[in-house]
């Protein structure tokens, strides 16, 4: 179970690693398509936007319609120069041959013409000048009908223009095909002249011609000032800068259509991480696999207080870490928040609240923040962020017994995480320069450092921190049930005197009720000097002998001014009964919902101690060799557990200081020691963590517990008179040996 639980640990670690990479390999961006996960960048990523834009910046360009303004012809401007123009020409005809450089002069004036005088004489001499030049005229007007711009049009490419009449509100679009630029139409305007006048000499027709070409203008002009504003909203669009992603920041939001840029900026990413992802993989897969071996051999060679039940311990921490990678992984696809609001430290939260040892609590949160941190995106401050965190809630969530508690390390956590995130992503240069320039900089401008993102950060930093607490005590009992161990918070329902069980007790049973008394309070002495747990020690003695209840004038400390039946038993029933205590005290604290913890402590108090006294007495009127010891011996099994062998210790240590004469602090240290000795010599500490160390701990604590207790000038409040026990009316050899209507067993 555990090497299964290890592969599935690394396996979904693994896939955690690369989700958004499969997914975007699944499902390339496509425009108007709905993301269904939340896409963070892995690693430092540079999006480089003019690159990665310039296509579909110039495709946007090329399907831009450019702004043309209507300008109306200057026909009457034109019709009269040429009116002044025929007057002179009638005029030379007339014979007035000094008009020939007035005539040069006019053209230059009006028409920016010169030409020779030869040329001039040409023209005015021409019979039909009048009516060549209205021919010309008439064909020039035809060709002015055209959409004639004053140079190629631009941007090249374009299949279209839109044209705006300044007479009416609205535009018109037109093909490309329809307009024509200035060198055409003079050109046009030429071969139709020529071919309608081919008759007539060139020295006349070439003069003419080229003096008509002047007034030949375009029709339509570039709107310089709109196509501006166009392409500079095209341009808007397409950004010119290099963004810079951290690991772990979002490029696409969970939910999010995705838009153009959203589609370039994720095919961008998609491909940097296509390129080098074989050998991320291989590296990523070594590091996990490393981590939990090392993890794993932590938790097996390294000697830890608690129980020696590695597997169970290592199962429990084992989903743990695996429910670290989920709830994280979670968040990261599902939610579009920072990183730094994952409620991380919950995870030793759990294990301190199921009783764990420290130390496996700050290895298992140090293998989850690696873990955690390969899944984001392998980065130091990441890691540092979610170590620290973790390892303040190590500090301060261990012993805590009511859910309340759990503010102050839940509020530890969030600080942490809130100083981790100013130190780690504030802008220490420009907080230097500002502090620099105090002098003539006014203090406010160092609030502007702290720009909208990083308030948004330190803000989710401080929930996410909050959220563990609450988060944790949700959880906790889905990892408590079937466990090993039982929260603090469970456990102290449970050291409620004024529960019905302990009442029952109390009133069936109130010798065994004072001894429980007692054995909790020196237990919870003894483990105080080794750093146990206190809490299920003093529950654990609470209810380990409930199964007396059931016969309980067979036992010594309920037999006070009453005869002791065992006598008059046979030395293997007398056996038996006390062997019963321990499987009647099983079936009640499972009947009554006792936590498994606690059961654990009803099963092993007494190991597989040989009850001496009974066994002697059948070998002495029994026939040797009829006698074995594992008859006499409790079932056990023997403490796997430092709170199973302590509670075991003063159990057996309680009712014989008590039934001491005279007693001192000497015989009470030399009754400890042969009460240890016994233990060990008959190997009921071999299966627990308890050493040698421990132990010399253990002596004076509880030399010291005894003295207080019952050398003090007042009694201690667990020797404070109990009445009668009332009849139980149960009887030897009944098949159930409990009383149907006993109310032990009510629900």
């Amino acid at each position: 179970m555990r090497l299964l639980l290890n592969i599935i640990l690394i396996i979904l670690s693994v896939a955690a690693c690369y989700l958004e990479d499969i997914y975007l390999y699944l499902r390339p961006p496509q425009p108007d398509t709905t993301l269904y996960m939340t896409i963070r960048s892995r690693q430092a990523y540079r999006f480089n936007q003019p690159e990665a834009l310039a296509a579909r910046q110039q495709e946007a360009l090329s399907l831009y319609v450019p702004v043309y303004r209507y300008i109306p012809p200057e026909a009457e401007a034109f019709r009269e120069k040429f009116n002044n123009f025929e007057g002179a020409v009638a005029a030379f005809q007339k014979n007035d041959k000094s008009r020939v450089e007035g005539l040069r002069a006019q053209l230059q004036k009006d028409f920016g013409v010169s030409l020779a005088t030869g040329d001039i004489a040409n023209i005015a001499q021409y019979r039909d000048f009048k009516i060549l030049l209205e021919g010309i005229l008439t064909i020039e007007e035809s060709i002015l009908q055209n959409k004639i711009v004053g140079h190629a049009l631009r941007p090249a490419g374009n299949k279209a223009i839109e044209i705006r009449n300044p007479d009416s509100a609205g535009a018109l679009i037109h093909p490309v095909d329809d307009v024509i630029t200035i060198e055409k139409a003079r050109q046009l305007m030429e071969e139709k002249v020529r071919q309608l006048y081919w008759q007539v000499e060139k020295s006349v027709l070439d003069p003419l011609l080229r003096i008509c070409l002047t007034t030949l203008q375009p029709n339509l002009a570039y709107d310089q000032n709109e196509n501006d504003r166009r392409l500079e909203k095209i341009t808007r669009k397409f950004p010119s800068g290099i963004v810079s992603y951290q690991p772990g920041e979002v490029l696409a939001a969970f939910g999010t259509v995705l838009n153009n840029r959203d589609i370039v900026l994720l095919e961008a990413y998609r491909q940097e991480r296509i390129s080098g992802i074989y050998r991320d993989i291989l590296r990523m897969v070594f590091t996990i696999v490393l981590v939990v071996a090392f993890y794993n051999l932590f938790l097996a060679k390294v000697p830890t207080r608690g129980s020696r039940r590695y597997r169970p311990t290592c199962r429990l921490l084992s989903t743990m870490l695996i429910t670290a990678v989920l709830i994280p992984k979670a968040y990261l696809v599902f939610v579009s928040l920072p990183i730094y609001g994952l409620p991380f430290s919950l995870l030793p939260m759990l294990i301190l609240f199921l009783n764990q040892p420290r130390l496996r609590a700050a290895a298992t949160t140090l293998a989850g923040a690696l873990l955690v941190n390969l899944i984001i995106g392998p980065a130091l401050d990441i890691l540092l962020f979610f170590a620290f965190a973790g390892l303040a809630a190590v500090l301060a969530s261990s012993g805590l017994v009511r859910r309340l508690q759990v503010i102050g390390p839940a509020a530890l956590v969030g600080l942490i995480n809130t100083l981790c995130v100013i130190v780690f992503t504030l802008d220490w240069d420009a907080v230097a320069s500002q502090i620099g320039q105090l002098q003539t900089t006014d203090i406010s401008a160092l609030t502007t450092i702290v720009d909208d993102g990083l308030k948004a950060d330190i803000i989710w930093a401080a929930i996410g921190g909050l959220a563990t607490g609450p988060l944790a005590l949700v959880l906790l009992p889905f990892f408590a049930i079937g466990g090993d161990t039982a929260s603090n918070f469970r456990l102290n329902r449970y050291g409620n005197l004024n529960r019905p069980l302990i009442k029952e007790l109390l009133s069936k049973a109130p010798g065994t009720y004072q001894h429980s008394m007692g054995v909790a309070y020196l237990a919870q002495r003894a483990g105080q000097a080794v750093g146990a747990n206190t809490l299920l020690l003093k529950i654990g003695a609470y209810y380990h002998d409930i199964g007396k209840m059931m016969n309980p004038r067979f036992f010594a400390e309920n037999q006070s001014g009453s005869e002791n039946p065992h006598p008059d038993q046979e030395p293997r029933e007398s056996a038996r009964i006390n062997f019963n205590h321990v499987r009647h005290g099983l079936r009640i604290g499972h009947e009554s919902g006792l936590p498994k913890a606690v059961v654990d402590l009803i099963r092993q108090h007494h190991g597989t101690r040989l009850m001496e006294e009974y066994y002697n007495s059948a070998s002495q009127t029994e026939p040797p060799g009829a006698v074995r010891k594992k008859d006499f011996r409790y079932p056990g099994p023997k403490p796997q557990s430092v709170e199973a062998a302590i509670l075991m210790v003063t159990d057996s240590l309680e009712p014989a200081c008590r039934s001491l004469t005279d007693p001192t602090r000497n015989k009470f240290e030399k009754l400890i020691r042969l009460n240890l000795i016994k233990r060990i010599a008959d190997d009921q500490l071999a299966e627990c963590d308890l050493s040698s160390r421990d132990l010399s701990k253990i002596v004076p604590a509880l030399v010291e517990a005894l003295e207080a207790w019952l050398l003090s000038p007042t009694a201690h409040p667990v020797q404070a008179d109990t009445k009668a026990p009332p009849e139980t009316g149960w009887r030897i050899g009944a098949d159930s040996e409990t009383e149907p209507g006993d109310r032990a067993f009510r629900p």
